[in-house]
């Protein structure tokens, strides 16, 4: 599949025959600072080490960090017919050989690298169930669970320099092969869920060809294609050990480094190894759907989420800005927040200052005022969400000593092309491309948003519904973008004598032939 992790091995570590001696070859370091035995523990920690070391989502307390420093010679001791007993209790469909190759792994994870293992065993009490529920659905051995650590060290962000990503480290190809969805905005092989699935089912495949799960582990590092030509050259035999000298070098510790690493994670306590704990929020977390081109900033002002912890739980967004997509994008969000976000949603869904950064021409660069009439119930921040300007540029152009505003207020607006005023609805319909983009100059243009707002306060007590409504001065009706929830009933119910019939013979081209669905735009007529 891709050569990642494992790419620059030392030669000397997977010589024809490997032995424990290599353990006590000298230190080489690393970009991190941190020293390595071996390149590809040098890679381990650099992609735990970028992520983890962020200490606001990780608790390290004084048992841990005894841990970790606690010296070599209070460490228990076993013998190899002791470890090889203990190896027989695990529970594996993968068979685990043991061997000096995988001896001097074991003693590398158990004794030399106590930090990267607190770290996964943190990292595995997130992750493990998400892995355990789709191996087991999918009929893949539960201990592959043990890949990702390997593979990424628990890093949903992890590159390698080959370009493969994610906890599963899956290349382009492979991840667009298995569906998972990769943009300038969204790449799912940094999403938990979805490259587990994507990563599973492309296991499954390799043990459609091969039969045998170590062949899936070579091929899965290095690619069908290198373990087919390793197989021919040892005469057609399938055994990892027997292809193992013809394989690429950095493929030839692969599976001994899998097995110590399910031999260290299940027998961690012998060696008194302590877990870090992650915090609350990484295990009260569900999903709400968002509808609309939003950025993470945006939701962090709203909610009042951080958004360092926005990103940490999405790391499938790669630019801080989740896009418009028809069936709308999962965003996970600590459980705490979900109130907030319901009574909040459609401010939240209508983030104009993307809006105005990507569609909004600019009629003049000359500044202009205006004065706006504050409307019941609305607070400053909204008005400075509309307008696009600062809380306190409101303050200052209105003299006001705090933020406290009434129905019937007029507030002075000092416009720029930086904070052109835009319709939150008109920039909903304008981004999700149900209106055509004006080909008129740019006065014109900004004239017609300027009555999009302008229709819109309007019309407000037409209706109840906060969806988005644009007025169309030509027919004397008002436009409503279908939200997630909405029925016909429940758009009628909030227009005054409308009818489900009325609407439907309305809206007949759009209706005919089937229900409606989340961004349909209605005609209701005044």
């Amino acid at each position: 599949m891709k050569t990642k992790l494992f790419r620059s091995i030392a030669v000397s570590l997977i010589a024809l025959s490997l032995s424990s001696s290599a353990f006590s070859q000298p230190y080489i370091a690393d970009a991190t600072g941190l020293n390595c035995v071996d390149p590809v523990i040098c890679q381990l920690d650099s992609m735990s080490f970028s992520l983890f070391t962020r200490d606001k989502f990780f608790v390290r307390d004084e048992d841990v960090l005894a841990s970790i420093n606690m010296p070599l010679d209070l460490i228990p001791k076993f013998s190899e017919e002791e470890i090889k007993e203990k190896m027989k209790l695990i529970p594996s469909m993968v068979l685990l050989n043991y061997n000096s190759q995988v001896k001097m792994f074991i003693d590398l994870f158990a004794y030399k690298r106590r930090g990267l293992m607190s770290r996964c065993l943190a990292n595995g009490q997130i992750y493990f169930p998400v892995f355990e529920e789709v191996l087991d659905k999918k009929g893949v051995p539960l201990e592959f669970k043990y890949l990702p650590i390997i593979e990424s060290a628990f890093n949903p962000v992890a590159v390698s320099r080959a370009g493969a990503t994610g906890l599963w480290q899956l290349m382009y190809g492979t991840g667009a092969q298995m569906g998972l969805s990769i943009n300038s905005y969204i790449d799912e092989r940094r999403d938990p869920q979805k490259s587990t699935e994507a990563a599973v089912d492309y296991l499954k495949k390799l043990y459609d060809i091969y039969g045998d799960w170590h062949l899936v582990l070579a091929a899965y590092n290095s690619g069908p294609g290198n373990v087919n030509k390793a197989i021919a050259r040892a005469g057609g035999v399938k055994n990892f050990w027997a292809i193992m000298n013809y394989l690429p070098a950095e493929t030839r510790s692969y599976v001994p480094t899998y097995i110590a690493m399910v031999y260290v994670m299940n027998y961690f306590q012998d060696f008194k190894l302590v877990s870090s704990e992650p915090k609350r929020e990484l295990y009260a977390v569900d999903t709400v759907m968002v509808s609309s081109k939003v950025s993470l900033k945006h939701i962090s002002n709203v909610l009042g989420v951080p958004v360092d912890e926005l990103q940490f739980l999405n790391p499938s967004i790669k630019t801080g800005i989740i896009p418009y997509t028809m069936k709308g994008f999962a965003l996970n969000l600590p459980i705490n927040y979900f109130a907030l976000y319901e009574a909040r949603k459609y401010e939240i869904m209508n983030d104009t200052s993307l809006f105005v950064q990507n569609f909004q021409p600019v009629a003049s660069s000359a500044p202009r005022t205006i004065w706006y009439k504050v409307k019941k119930n609305e607070t400053i921040q909204k008005v400075a969400s509309k307008y696009s300007v600062s809380v306190n540029s409101i303050k200052k152009w209105n003299h006001l000593k705090n933020t406290n505003i009434y129905a019937g207020l007029k507030l002075k607006i000092v416009i720029t092309p930086n904070n052109t005023p835009v319709s939150s609805s008109y920039a909903q319909a304008f981004s999700n491309k149900i209106l055509e983009k004006p080909k008129t100059d740019s006065t014109v243009v900004t004239t017609e948003l300027q009555i999009a707002v302008d229709s819109l306060a309007d019309s407000s007590a037409l209706s109840t519904n906060n969806a988005p409504k644009l007025m169309n001065k030509d027919c004397s009706c008002i436009y409503h973008v279908v939200q997630a929830g909405d029925t016909l009933w429940k758009i009628a119910q909030n227009y005054h004598g409308l009818t489900i019939d009325k609407l439907k013979a309305d809206n007949n081209v759009l209706l005919k032939d089937r229900p409606i669905k989340v961004g349909d735009t209605l005609k209701i007529f005044l």
